[in-house]
C-alpha cells in the first residue's frame, strides 16, 4: 500500500469571512487554485509555495512544507510539540483519513516482533539469535530509520556504546558493531550508511548481518527461494520475505525473530502459509507472547506492537477549528469525493488525495499532541542516550538559530545520529574561532573563507557544496582597459608596482592571485608569507582586513599598512581626520566584489582580483560600463576584447562558493561526515519531494529568506577530495592543496576515504559506486 499517496497532510487556516476559509495548498498550480474558487466556492486558495507568510501562522510558515506527502505522522507530531507553546496549543486535529481499503485499520501500520512460540526471555532472550529484517531501504510502507531500528534499540540496546572507544567510528559503525555483537546471524539488507563507502566496508566487515539473505545475495535484498507464487501474495515483498526467512531460520538452538508489518503478518499466516501460523507469536515489548491463533490473525490490530503509526490528518488553528470542521463535514458529509465537477470535489482531491482516499471524522477537534502521543511518542531529544555527542552547528542569525532548530527536529525524528545542537554567534569568522577551540563543531563557511580556515584556524572540510554551474564562485582578474593600453600591462608581471584591489584580505579572490602569481613565476613559489609576497609586489592596495587579527594568515609581521593604502571609507568626514581604512564591512568603500570594482574606477589603481558572480548588477549599481575594463586570464594573457564576460578558461579559480568545515583533529570527524549524507539523503534535493519522509529542504530558504544555513546555490554536496565527480570542487581542493604545500600547513583531510577504520575493498569499492544512495 502506497502509504504516501494515503497520507497527505495540509494545514486549513485563517477565516476569511463566515463562509470564506484560506486553505493552504502546497502546489504551485494555477489551475488548481482557479478551479477551487469558482462557482460560489468557501474556499480561498493560497499557495504555500509563495505566500507561506500570509498563509500561515507567524513563525509556522514551514509547516505546511514538512507536512507535504508525509508518511510519518508521528514525526510531525513532534514538530508540533517541539515549536514554541503558542503554535503548539493552536494545533487542532480535525480529521483522519485513509485508504478505503484499509478503513478497519486504526492505523497506518504497525511495527510487530514475530518470534517462534517455544521463545523464552523476552526481548533480551533475542541475543545470540538470527534476525531478519525487510531492509533499511523498506520502500512499500515508508518506514523511517527511526521505525526501522526500533526493534534492534529496544532488544540491543543500540543506544549504548560498546567497550571499543568512538574514536573515529560513524554512528553506523558503532550500531553496526553492537547488532554483530547481539546477533550471530542476520539479514539487514539495503544501505546501512548513506555513505557508500562507510556502507560497503561495514558490510565487508560484519558480513553475519548478511548472512541468511540467501545465495549470492550483496545483502542488497533477499534471494530466498520464495516457492509457489500464491495468488494475492507479493512474493517479492520485502516483509514477506523477511518473514520467510524467520521460517526457513527457526529451530530450537538459537531465537529467531523478524521485524515486520502486521499487515503482512496477517497476509503471510492466512493466506501464503497458514499451516505454520501456530507456530509463531508476537513478541510483545514487555515480554509476553501472544500466540497467531486465526481470532488474532483476523484481528487488524496486532495484540501489540513495537511501533504504532497514527494515520495522518488534517488540523486547523485553535480559533478555525469548529468552523473548519463544520465546513469540512458538510462539503463532505460522507467523508469521501463527494464528485462531479464542483469546488468541493476539487478541495477534497487538494487535500484529502481523491477517489481512492476517504476521511473519517474526529467526534470533536482535538490537539495534535493528544491525539499523536497515545499511539506513538518519541522522545525528547535532550533525554535521549546514543553513543556519541550531539554536533554544535554554529549559526549567524535568529533566523538561521530558527531553520538549524528544525533542521535539528527533523533529523532527530528521522532517527539519524549523532544528534544536532544549536548555538549562535555574529560572524563567520566567530563560528570559526569556536569551533578551533572547540566551543562549536562545524558550519557551512563560505568558500571565501577557505585559506582562513585552514591558515589562521586550522580547520579541514567535512563536505563541500555541490553548485548549479553558473552559481558556483568564479575568480577573475580585470585591469582598466585604459591602463593595458597606455601602461602596457598585458601580463601578470607587469602589474608589479601597481596599486591592486581585493574585496577581502586572505579571501578566494586573495589567494586565487597567490596561486596564479606563483605558477606564472611573479612571485617565487618559496615564498610562502603571502601577506608580505603581495605586499612587496603590490605598490599599494586595498585588502580589507589586513590589518585585522582574525584575518593572519601568517606568524610574519608584514607592511599591512600598504595593503590598506588605497582603501576609502564608504562615508566622506569633514575637518582634520584620516581617511585611512581597512575595515573588512562595507563601512569600507571598496569591501566585497562590488566594492573591488569601486577601487579599480579609482585613478590611482591598476587591477582588481574578485569573484564576477553578479558582476554585471555591481557595474549597474556603480554606473560603470563593462567596456572599461579587460580582463587578464589565468594563462597570463589579456582578453581580446574589453568586457567582463568571459569563459572558464580565462578564470583564476572556479571553485565550489562554501563547505563545512571542523577542527583537523576532531576524533567525531568521520560520524560528522556520515551524517551530513543522510542530511543530504533525506533534506537534499537528491530526494524527489514525493519520496520523502519529512518535506523539510535544507538547501532552501526558510520562511522567506535565503541563505541560512546553506545558501540558496547548493545543490547538494560532495566529498572534500581530488577524486569529486564535481569539478568545482576539484578545483578547489586543487587551489588550496597547492597553497597548503607551499605554507607547509597541509594537514591530511580527516575524510572517509583516508580514515584507517575503512578497509581497502571499502575504498575501492567507493570508486565505482556513487556518493548517494536514493531511496
Amino acid at each position: 500500500m502506497a502509504v504516501n499517496k494515503l497520507i497527505t497532510l495540509l494545514w486549513v487556516v485563517g477565516v476569511v469571512s463566515a463562509q470564506n476559509f484560506k486553505v493552504c495548498i502546497l502546489s504551485s498550480s494555477p489551475t488548481l487554485c482557479r478551479n477551487l474558487e469558482r462557482d460560489g466556492s468557501q474556499a480561498v486558495c493560497l499557495s504555500v509555495e509563495s505566500n507561506r507568510a500570509n498563509a500561515l501562522p507567524p513563525g509556522c510558515g514551514l509547516f505546511a512544507r514538512l507536512l507535504r506527502q508525509a508518511a510519518q505522522p508521528q514525526e510531525i507530531g513532534f514538530f508540533f510539540r517541539s515549536c514554541t507553546d503558542k503554535i503548539c496549543v493552536c494545533m487542532y486535529m480535525v480529521m483522519m483519513k485513509a485508504a478505503v481499503s484499509f478503513l478497519t485499520q486504526p492505523y497506518a501500520y504497525e511495527s510487530v516482533a514475530i518470534v517462534p512460540n517455544n521463545h523464552t526471555g523476552g526481548l533480551d532472550g533475542l541475543r545470540g539469535g538470527r534476525y531478519c529484517h525487510p531492509g533499511m531501504d523498506e520502500q512499500d510502507l515508508r518506514w523511517s530509520p527511526r521505525v526501522l531500528k526500533t526493534l534492534e534499540l529496544n532488544a540491543a540496546r543500540t543506544d549504548r556504546c560498546p567497550e571499543s572507544p568512538t574514536a573515529h567510528k560513524t554512528a553506523e559503525e558503532l550500531e553496526v558493531e553492537t547488532l554483530s555483537n547481539f546477533f550471530s546471524a542476520a539479514c539487514r539488507p539495503g544501505p546501512w550508511s548513506a555513505n557508500a563507502t562507510v556502507d560497503a566496508d561495514l558490510k565487508s566487515r560484519f558480513t553475519s548481518l548478511c548472512s541468511l539473505c540467501g545465495t549470492n545475495s550483496t545483502c542488497s535484498g533477499y534471494t530466498l527461494d520464495m516457492g509457489v507464487a500464491i495468488a494475492g501474495v507479493r512474493n517479492d515483498n520485502r516483509h514477506i520475505q523477511a518473514l520467510e526467512c524467520l521460517r526457513v531460520n527457526s529451530n530450537a538452538s538459537e531465537p529467531a525473530v523478524a521485524y515486520v508489518a502486521w499487515a503482512h503478518v496477517r497476509e503471510f499466516f492466512t493466506t501464503r502459509n497458514p499451516q505454520d501460523a501456530a507456530s509463531y507469536s508476537v513478541l510483545c515489548p514487555n515480554g509476553t507472547l501472544v500466540g497467531l491463533t486465526l481470532e488474532q490473525l483476523n484481528n487488524a490490530t496486532s495484540p501489540c506492537s513495537i511501533v504504532s503509526q497514527p494515520w495522518g490528518a488534517i488540523v486547523t488553528s485553535t480559533t478555525q477549528a469548529a468552523a473548519v470542521w463544520n465546513g469540512l463535514r458538510t462539503w463532505w458529509p460522507n467523508g469521501s469525493d463527494p464528485g462531479g465537477n464542483t469546488w468541493q470535489s476539487v478541495l477534497f482531491g487538494a487535500l484529502a488525495g481523491g477517489a481512492t482516499a476517504k476521511v473519517v471524522f474526529q467526534d470533536t477537534p482535538i490537539t495534535l499532541i493528544n491525539y499523536t502521543a497515545p499511539i506513538r511518542s518519541i522522545p525528547n531529544i535532550d533525554s535521549t542516550a546514543s553513543c556519541l555527542p550531539a554536533r554544535r552547528w554554529c549559526t549567524l542569525s535568529t533566523l538561521e538559530q530558527t531553520k538549524c532548530s528544525w533542521a535539528r527536529n527533523a533529523a532527530y525524528s528521522l532517527g539519524l545520529e549523532p544528534t544536532i545542537s544549536c548555538q549562535q554567534r555574529t560572524s563567520v569568522l566567530e563560528c570559526l574561532s569556536d569551533i578551533q577551540a572547540d566551543r562549536a563543531d562545524f558550519i557551512s563557511s563560505p568558500s571565501n573563507y577557505g585559506f582562513l580556515a585552514r591558515q589562521q584556524y586550522k580547520l579541514t572540510p567535512v563536505k563541500l557544496v555541490q553548485n548549479t554551474r553558473s552559481e558556483a564562485s568564479r575568480v577573475a582578474a580585470f585591469v582598466k582597459d585604459s591602463a593595458a593600453q597606455n601602461n602596457n600591462i598585458t601580463r601578470f608581471e607587469n602589474l608589479r608596482g601597481t596599486k591592486a584591489c581585493f574585496p577581502e584580505f586572505g579571501g578566494l579572490a586573495y589567494v586565487a592571485f597567490v596561486r596564479a602569481a606563483h605558477e606564472r613565476g611573479v612571485i617565487n613559489k618559496a615564498q610562502c608569507d603571502y601577506g608580505t609576497a603581495v605586499a612587496e609586489f603590490f605598490d599599494g592596495a586595498c585588502a580589507p582586513g589586513a590589518m585585522d587579527a582574525n584575518h593572519a594568515i601568517t606568524d610574519i609581521s608584514f607592511d599591512g599598512e600598504s595593503m590598506c593604502s588605497v582603501c576609502k571609507p564608504s562615508i566622506t568626514t569633514i575637518g582634520n581626520f584620516s581617511d585611512s581604512i581597512c575595515s573588512w564591512d562595507y563601512s569600507n568603500m571598496y569591501y566585497g566584489n562590488n566594492g573591488s570594482l569601486a577601487c579599480l574606477n579609482d585613478p590611482d589603481t591598476s587591477v582588481a582580483f574578485l569573484n564576477i558572480r553578479n558582476i554585471n548588477n555591481h557595474l549597474t549599481s556603480l554606473g560603470l560600463q563593462a567596456s572599461q575594463f579587460r580582463a587578464l586570464c589565468y594563462n597570463n594573457s589579456l582578453a581580446v576584447n574589453p568586457g567582463v564576460a568571459i569563459d572558464d578558461n580565462c578564470l583564476l579559480a572556479y571553485v565550489v562558493d562554501a563547505e563545512v568545515v571542523t577542527r583537523r583533529d576532531d576524533p567525531l570527524y568521520n560520524s560528522l561526515n556520515a551524517l551530513f549524507d543522510s542530511i543530504d539523503l533525506h533534506f537534499g534535493y537528491n530526494a524527489a519531494s514525493g519520496r520523502q519522509l519529512i518535506n523539510f529542504e535544507i538547501f532552501s530558504p526558510f520562511d522567506g529568506t535565503s541563505d541560512l544555513l546553506f545558501k540558496d546555490s547548493t545543490i547538494g554536496l560532495t566529498e572534500p577530495s581530488i577524486d569529486s565527480s564535481h569539478e568545482p570542487a576539484r578545483n578547489y581542493i586543487e587551489l588550496f592543496r597547492h597553497l597548503q604545500a607551499c605554507t607547509g600547513t597541509a594537514a591530511p583531510v580527516a575524510g572517509l576515504a583516508t580514515r584507517s577504520i575503512y578497509s581497502f575493498v571499502g575504498l575501492f569499492v567507493m570508486a565505482f559506486m556513487t556518493r548517494f544512495v536514493l531511496y
